[in-house]
């Protein structure tokens, strides 16, 4: 397998597991250089992996300017306020 197939391979499972952990939306580019320099992916390989979780509804996206995405909040506890 060569490296661009790896990176491929490798993107989807650690961008998710990147934007659960920090629970906040982020660009494309922001999870590029985010993650760049651990894993040292590519920004094509990283914008399919976004793309690929968004479609599999793992990951949400959000139409703007620019395309935004976060972690699925469904998959989060909700928080439950309570007044003292």
């Amino acid at each position: 397998m060569s490296k661009n197939h790896a990176e491929l391979a490798a993107a989807p499972a650690v961008v998710l597991s990147y934007l659960q952990e920090q629970n906040q939306p982020y660009s494309a580019q922001d999870m590029f250089g985010n993650l760049q320099q651990d894993h040292e992916f590519g920004k094509a390989a990283m914008v399919k992996g976004l793309e690929q979780l968004a479609q599999q509804r793992k990951i949400e996206k959000v139409y703007g300017k620019q395309k935004i995405y976060f972690a699925d909040q469904d998959a989060f506890d909700t928080l439950i306020t309570q007044k003292c």
